[in-house]
């Protein structure tokens, strides 16, 4: 049974077929990828025998395959079915068992247990709950071409940070949300892709990656430092400069780094969507597709239930950084620079680990610096537009201190 089909030429596809449509014990199903050639979409879909399919994005024209994309999807509403679905969720990573503290960071809060068992009971929900956020947003961009669905894992990536920003700000927390975007991408750069070259290079003697595309991201990532870092050489360097004067130039920045948003989702998406890719074909070969288990109308109402409760644990978490300060004995910088950004990474820290343990390099690297390169353009500018909206005065004023360690930073990835 056909499960995918990506046109390679005028007359010729890749072809994602199942050896085993019906499953196995375990319900997985066998996969094989081969060259066709074909002369319509007809005759692509005459591999499906007969079952029941959905072709996104494909049409019959002049005799080619134009559509970016085919898959073939069976869809089974029974309840053996669903129970299937949802222990795929369950079972989607390890990460999930963090849940268990969900329940007692409500409990810690209500109860007064102290602010320190709170702040840890609510980090710890939070990390898997952003590992299920992607996990339903992937599940959605099935259901969309791949503008659209690429769009959506950009975006929602990034929504746990956003959350947890938003309501800091609303308590008025301005150092903590600089904080914390600045340690999301420190985090990113040294930590994550830190961690993939010490395992990658563990377990493989050579690696690869496309340098186009790291180049193109640590360009961005420079540029982005630059945005940054004048509010704080402007304060730096004119004693005169009033704090207003500051503001303003952060809020332009701002819609200045989300034009180069737009501008990198249309190169991705679009003009330049084979730079991304890179060697996806052959990635195929080596991992498990990605699947699709949920149906359209439960991937968007758990997306919404998902950042609801997100919304929840991260005031249970802000609430709590004050007394948790002097509770645990750690200082704020700790807890914006390091903690924090822990909870929206902690998913993708893994992956980018586990990938390059594969010896899968250019992945590894496009989750770190990829990561990164959306907080900067895209997840600091949002921040402060939001404080803008929300009547709360939050600039690009680092400190200088924070402003040398995040070029250092960006320079040592760049130079790499």
């Amino acid at each position: 049974r056909l499960l995918e089909a990506r046109k390679i030429g005028d007359q010729k596809a890749i072809a994602i077929v199942s050896e085993n449509p019906e499953g196995d014990s375990e319900g997985k199903m066998g996969r094989r990828r081969e060259e066709i050639e074909f002369t319509s979409l007809s005759e692509i879909k005459s591999l499906t025998n007969g079952d029941e399919e959905e072709a996104l994005g494909a049409e019959e024209s002049n005799g080619r395959l134009t559509g970016q994309r085919s898959r073939v999807r069976s869809q089974d509403h029974s309840d053996s079915s669903r129970f299937l679905r949802w222990d795929k969720v369950a079972k989607s990573s390890y990460l999930n068992y963090l849940l268990l503290a969900s329940p007692f960071a409500i409990i810690s809060y209500f109860a007064n247990w102290g602010a320190g068992p709170t702040f840890i009971l609510s980090l710890l929900a939070l990390i898997p709950q952003a590992q299920l956020l992607g996990l339903f947003t992937e599940q959605v961009a099935f259901y969309t071409n791949e503008a659209i669905g690429g769009l959506l894992n950009a975006t929602f990536g990034n929504l746990t940070e956003l959350i947890i920003s938003v309501v800091a700000l609303n308590k008025g927390l301005l150092n903590i949300v600089k904080m914390s975007l600045m340690g999301s991408i420190l985090s990113n750069c040294l930590l994550v892709m830190g961690s993939a070259f010490i395992v990658g290079g563990i377990s493989h003697k050579s690696q690869r990656f496309n340098i186009q595309m790291a180049s193109t991201n640590s360009g961005l990532l420079m540029m982005c430092v630059l945005a940054i870092a004048f509010p704080a050489v402007m304060v730096e360097t004119e004693t005169n400069r009033s704090a207003q004067a500051v503001l303003t130039f952060s809020r332009l920045t701002a819609f200045t780094l989300l034009s180069v948003y737009g501008l990198l989702m249309l190169f991705q998406i679009k003009t330049h969507r084979h730079l991304v890719e890179g060697d996806r074909e052959a990635d195929e070969d080596e991992d498990e597709e990605e699947e699709q288990f949920l149906s359209w109308k439960e991937s968007v109402i758990w997306l919404f239930i998902d950042a609801v409760f997100i919304s929840g644990f991260s005031k249970l978490l802000v609430d709590s950084i004050e007394g948790s300060v002097k509770d645990l004995g750690i200082s704020k910088m700790f807890i914006g620079v390091i903690l924090i950004p822990i909870v929206g990474n902690a998913a993708e820290h893994a992956a980018a680990v586990m990938v390059a343990y594969r010896g899968r390099m250019e992945l590894a690297m496009g989750i770190a610096l990829g990561s990164a390169v959306q907080i900067s353009l895209f997840g600091i500018p949002v921040v402060v537009i939001a404080a803008w909206i929300m009547n709360r005065d939050l600039d690009l004023n680092f400190s200088l201190f924070q402003t040398v360690v995040l070029s250092g930073s960006v320079l040592t990835v760049g130079l790499l």
